[in-house]
């Protein structure tokens, strides 16, 4: 989004004829590209003799007799249906959508009794027989030209975009440059760097090389995952943010950061009101709210208000502009490409991978699929607002990255969607009241490696009993649930008002129910010892102990854990407290006194990269920390990481490319501090910039 584009060309067109004139140029803007227009032109054709033969065949009345007869008819009805839907959309697309529908349902029906007066073969029995023919012919060509037109963006947003403009026609140019910020979630600047090289993000890749946008890396400290860096970014402090989950010994209270009464704890602890958002911003697909007014798809908000409320967000689901047939043949197409590619992983002995099932397609459709477009059209719609700042998470390469690998063909594809989105955005952005400034980011990386269960055949918490008394128990926390909590997002949404998204929501919260987030949590009983898993990371607690214990204290009373942690092969580095306070880091060969910055033997350390001391000493002052913190081992001669999670695709620890994040800006935005260590400066950096376009008067 380069200065210079989105200064609010609609509001400049007030008289009938400009806004007409406006009209006829957005949808040429928004045509589909050439390839594009000529494949839909022959399935079109196609699917208009369909649809006639189907209601010959429903109605007798209407009578279409030869194949030469049919395609003749077919083609004087798409070229009629067709002209009329484009005059239509152009003249009426102010008014409510049912207004150009009932019209465009006239023509049809006139449209019938023309084609059986002057076409060979063709009858028609009447005005009543037209009538029902322009009905049944009008539904199956909707449903048609839905599936010729599925994976067209530009088409789809296009119509909310020109809708938007004539709703807004009258608004007033803004003076001040909103910020957009447009988070891709757990891509890390080496593989951004890949696929610009590589051409498959066309967007991205033009603005650096054409549009003078600048790409610098940041920072992503321990904990890198999306709760930490989140709560950095929107709110400018992540301090006890311990990990994706975590373990608190005061509330006997497992937190886990997709659970939205958990998300919403996190929002209570670190905000202070002045959240990157707390300027009628918008958050949209996020975990946590930056103090935004509204806040769509956001996990922190999703239990609050009711449907009639005058609360955070949306009242309903977009019913006039999310098209649900198209929501659904997309996901049901993105669900067949999950269970070929995997199929393609196992037949090829793809290594290391994953089971990838049924449950896994729909999660992968709802993510990648329904939230992307959704989140795509609130962002179009908060940018016809003018909204000063809006921030937007998309979340579907991360998810699949988790299962497939980040630099998988899978993973890449996703990031192909969100680079067409982020162009349908930039497309957008060119008629609001308010021009905006893009900015692009991630909250972290992502590493790719087997399992540590699929390497030594037991998870950590198995490993971990085994060094304990056979009385204690131990519950580990390594389930792949980070993706999940997707469908509930939407679900929630869609609940939120009248129409047919709330009564989808209501009829079927079964459906959506696999995706909420994990199971219940068993509160009657605490087991002796919580394992608490994010990625290649991983907390020990000892519940029965109210404060953290000593490496003395553990290895008075479980004198072989510490050793063999330390000494198992998939567990690359442990950390733990000293009896004086300080922080020490054991190795199968090795102790690293990170506090008195004290080395015996090899240090364990040396596989993590410069800064991995600075990170543990940063985890170590959080009150929440585990007794003892294990980082995954680092193959070094394949840099793959050991994850603790069933996840292939990890991130949370030390090693890597997972706390490799990248933060893309336009030229005339500059970093105003040197490189960007941690969220919180990443915040800091946002709101300089936002202090800068609010004296930049519209530039």
């Amino acid at each position: 989004m380069t200065p210079g584009i989105g200064k609010g060309s609609a509001t400049a067109r007030r008289d009938l004829i400009g806004s007409y004139r406006l009209q006829a140029h957005l949808m040429w803007e928004w045509r589909p590209a050439r390839l594009a227009l000529l494949r839909r032109a022959i399935l079109s054709y196609v699917g208009a003799c369909v649809a006639l033969a189907i209601t010959t065949f429903v109605l007798p009345g209407l009578r279409v007799d030869g194949l030469g007869a049919l395609l003749l008819a077919g083609l004087l009805m798409l070229v009629l249906d067709s002209s009329s839907d484009i005059v239509l959309q152009w003249l009426f697309v102010a008014w409510p959508i049912f207004v150009a529908q009932t019209i465009g349902l006239v023509v049809q029906v006139l449209a019938i009794i023309a084609v059986g007066r002057v076409v060979p073969g063709v009858s028609v029995d009447g005005t009543s027989t037209a009538v029902w023919g322009a009905v049944l012919l009008t539904i199956l060509n909707a449903l048609f030209a839905e599936l010729v037109a599925v994976s067209d963006d530009d088409s789809y947003y296009g119509v909310l975009v020109r809708r938007l403009v004539a709703r807004n026609s009258r608004r007033a140019p803004e003076p001040t440059p909103g910020l957009l910020v447009v988070q891709i979630d757990g891509l890390s600047l080496p593989v951004l760097n890949h696929v610009i090289r590589g051409g498959r993000v066309p967007v991205l890749g033009g603005l650096v090389r054409d549009d003078g946008a600048t790409l610098h890396p940041w920072v992503a400290m321990l904990p890198p995952t999306t709760p930490a860096s989140q709560a950095g970014i929107l709110h400018g402090r992540n301090d006890g943010i311990a990990g994706f989950r975590w373990y608190e010994k005061s509330s006997n209270r497992l937190l886990v950061a997709n659970h939205p009464d958990d998300a919403a704890e996190i929002v209570r602890r670190v905000s202070d009101g002045t959240g990157l958002l707390a300027d009628d911003g918008a958050s949209i697909g996020n975990l946590l709210t930056g103090d935004a007014p509204r806040c769509y798809l956001t996990m922190a908000t999703i239990g609050e208000g009711k449907p009639g409320d005058d609360g955070r967000r949306l009242r309903g689901f977009l019913a006039t502009s999310v098209n649900y047939l198209r929501l659904l043949v997309l996901m049901i197409g993105e669900m067949a490409k999950e269970l070929y590619q995997a199929e393609r992983q196992r037949g090829r002995s793809v290594e290391p991978r994953m089971p990838r099932g049924l449950t896994y397609a729909v999660e992968r459709a709802v993510t990648n699929i329904a939230l992307r477009t959704v989140s795509t059209a609130f962002v179009i719609e908060e940018m016809f607002r003018g909204t000063p700042t809006i921030y937007v998470d998309y979340t579907g390469y991360d998810a699949i990255a988790h299962h497939c690998g980040p630099e998988r063909a899978e993973a890449i594809d996703a990031l192909e969607g969100i680079d067409r989105a982020i162009g349908s955005l930039i497309k957008a952005s060119r008629n609001t009241s308010r021009a905006y400034r893009l900015v692009v980011l991630s909250d972290h990386g992502q590493c790719l490696g087997a399992t540590f269960s699929q390497r030594y055949g037991r998870p950590l918490e198995t490993i971990i009993a085994a060094l304990l008394p056979g009385s204690m128990s131990v519950v580990g926390t390594t389930d792949s649930i980070e993706s999940a909590g997707m469908g509930r997002r939407i679900a929630a949404e869609l609940s939120r008002g009248p129409g047919i998204g709330s009564l989808l929501a209501r009829l079927l919260p079964g459906a959506l129910r696999p995706f909420g987030g994990g199971a219940k949590r068993d509160t009657a009983t605490t087991p002796d010892v919580v394992v608490a898993s994010s990625g290649s990371l991983a907390h020990v607690y000892f519940t029965s102990q109210p404060d953290r214990m000593t490496d003395a204290t553990i290895e008075t009373r479980y004198p072989h854990l510490i050793e063999g942690l330390a000494d198992h092969p998939g567990i690359g580095a442990l950390m733990v407290r000293s009896a004086s306070g300080n922080a020490l880091v054991l190795g199968s060969h090795g102790r690293h006194d990170l506090t008195a910055d004290h080395l015996d033997g090899i240090d364990p350390l040396d596989a993590y990269g410069p800064r991995a001391a600075d990170n543990l000493l940063h985890l170590e002052a959080f009150p929440n920390v585990g007794d003892l913190v294990l980082l995954g081992a680092v193959d070094r001669a394949s840099e793959e990481v050991t994850g603790f999670e069933e996840l292939v695709g990890s991130h949370g620890g030390l090693g890597g490319w997972q706390g490799e994040a990248f933060i893309l800006c336009p030229e005339t935005l500059r970093l105003s501090e040197g490189p960007l260590v941690g969220a919180p400066a990443v915040y800091r950096q946002l709101k300089a910039w936002q202090a800068q376009l609010k004296g930049a008067h519209g530039d």
